[in-house]
């Protein structure tokens, strides 16, 4: 059964909708608007983004996700970021060598960018040698995320 639940969170100044299909989320977007009224159905993962939003102490990677298209490669790397423990941070460079491609930070980071469920896979925990890095919903977001988890950039 598929199902859509959708929340606005005051910490990320945005709307967040969680997709599901038989319990496995498929698909997370953080949008820029407040959600449309009626979009309600509330989710265990979805109460579980509230609550990480919120502050609370809530491991994402317990909540199965969907990584059924992409290559091996894609879904090597998000497999490795949803490994990734709350409050820790790796390179781009760094992920690429753990995916077995040393030399694949920048397609890593494509990925990234493509990464169907953030949060659920959090690819804000993956930062350039020098830098915070690129995030699909801007520096800023991902510089929250990662404020939330006691990260400081």
């Amino acid at each position: 059964m598929k199902d859509m639940a959708s929340f606005y969170s005051e910490y990320l100044e945005r709307s967040i909708t969680v997709f599901a299909e038989d319990d496995l989320v498929y698909a997370v977007t953080l949008g820029m608007e407040r959600p449309m009224d009626g979009v309600r159905t509330i989710t265990a993962a979805t109460k579980a983004c509230q609550s990480y939003l919120a502050g609370e102490d809530i491991d994402l990677s317990v909540y199965p996700i969907s990584l059924m298209s992409g290559s091996a490669f894609e879904r090597a790397v998000l497999h490795a970021v949803r490994e990734l423990p709350k409050g820790h941070v790796t390179t781009y460079s760094a992920l690429a060598a753990t995916v077995g491609h040393p030399q694949a930070a920048r397609a890593v980071g494509n990925v990234l960018n493509k990464n169907p469920v953030p949060l659920f896979i959090p690819c804000h925990r993956v930062v350039r040698k020098s830098s915070i890095g690129g995030f699909s919903c801007g520096v800023d977001v991902k510089r929250r995320l990662l404020q939330l988890e006691g990260v400081r950039f």
